[in-house]
């Protein structure tokens, strides 16, 4: 399965990211450039031909179109040649130097189904790149707190519990709510460790010993 890789130095908007990973997931090194189109990166965040006839199909395709858009502007994309929604797009800035660079990858299967189910893909994708981004790679978990996500990442807590619940739902995140009591029965508060869905094993094992 095809991975998507970003790099973690970039300071992207939602759209920018989204747009930059699918990207970086077409870019070949064989060629001097990328050849692509609107429908093609919506075809590769959703696993189908979007439709302009759909709302909420024409909200992924302008969330494209205003990604690819702001990447130019911000040159971190270079567009060679544009007609209407067809681009010629420079390799330079599509490679992620996993050597150097501090990175996040994602699978193609994962961006897809938040692009399937959620409320607010682009939003929640973003959030969902934050949140793995901060796994620790040997423990396959993390635990920060929410009040640390609003710092860091600018979201409210009620989205925050929002996006959380759609990823968890779509078994791509796992939440292990930890409930450890003192010896006078009140909780000891300790923060939520989580991961992905598929190290739910390991993420409840550090969880556990973490508390």
């Amino acid at each position: 399965m095809l991975k998507l890789f970003i790099s973690k130095t970039k300071d992207l908007e939602a759209r920018e990211a989204t747009v930059l990973m699918v990207l970086n997931g077409m870019y070949s090194n064989k060629h001097e450039n990328l050849k692509t189109s609107i429908h093609i990166i919506g075809h590769t965040l959703t696993g189908r031909f979007l439709k302009t006839s759909n709302r909420c199909d024409r909200t992924i395709i302008d969330g494209i179109k205003e990604g690819i858009k702001s990447l130019a502007e911000k040159e971190i994309i270079t567009i060679l040649d544009q007609y209407n929604d067809n681009y010629i797009i420079s390799n330079e800035g599509l490679e992620v130097d996993t050597e150097k660079d501090k990175f996040v990858v994602v699978e193609l299967w994962e961006l897809q189904k938040i692009f399937s189910e959620a409320n607010k893909p682009f939003k929640v994708f973003d959030f969902f790149l934050n949140l793995v981004g901060t796994i620790n790679n040997t423990t396959k978990e993390w635990h920060m707190s929410q009040d640390e996500m609003v710092s860091y990442w600018g979201y409210g807590k009620e989205t925050i519990n929002s996006y959380l619940e759609q990823l968890e739902n779509m078994q791509l995140i796992y939440v292990y709510r930890h409930k450890k009591r003192r010896t006078d029965g009140t909780y000891h508060k300790i923060n939520n460790s989580y991961g992905r869905y598929a190290d739910k094993d390991k993420i409840i094992a550090e969880a556990q010993g973490y508390a």
